[in-house]
């Protein structure tokens, strides 16, 4: 199944920093075992498929704003909630370059899936 970038994940995903995705996945569709299509330019003349890979797990993610502040957020993965240095390692490894940049980009809050292409399970 096809997984569609913006451009600035691509390197990341290449480099091997960009170990998984954050995803809604409201139909349950991703499951172990898929093949991973990395791609750019998704339905677009601009198409690019980039890397394979495939899905080795999946991991329930919530995130929620609790105040006005980007540092009032709580992650929780499959239910625990993570402590301030797993959710930096979980933004790195989502290939954010900082704890802020995360926050940021999930502000209005989040729920779904962490999907894996490699071991690595939080």
């Amino acid at each position: 199944m096809i997984l569609g970038y913006k451009e600035r994940f691509k390197q990341p995903i290449l480099d091997k920093t960009k170990i998984h995705t954050i995803r809604e996945d409201a139909h349950d569709r991703w499951k172990v075992g898929m093949t991973i299509q990395h791609a750019t330019g998704v339905r677009t003349k601009n198409y690019n498929q980039f890397a394979e890979g495939q899905c080795q797990s999946t991991q329930r993610i919530e995130i929620e704003r609790t105040s006005d502040f980007l540092i009032d957020t709580i992650v929780k993965i499959d239910g625990r909630k993570l402590a301030e240095n797993e959710v930096r390692n979980l933004a790195f490894n989502d290939g954010f370059q900082n704890l802020v940049a995360f926050y940021m980009f999930f502000a209005n809050g989040f729920k779904g899936k962490i999907i894996h292409w490699t071991e690595l399970k939080y």
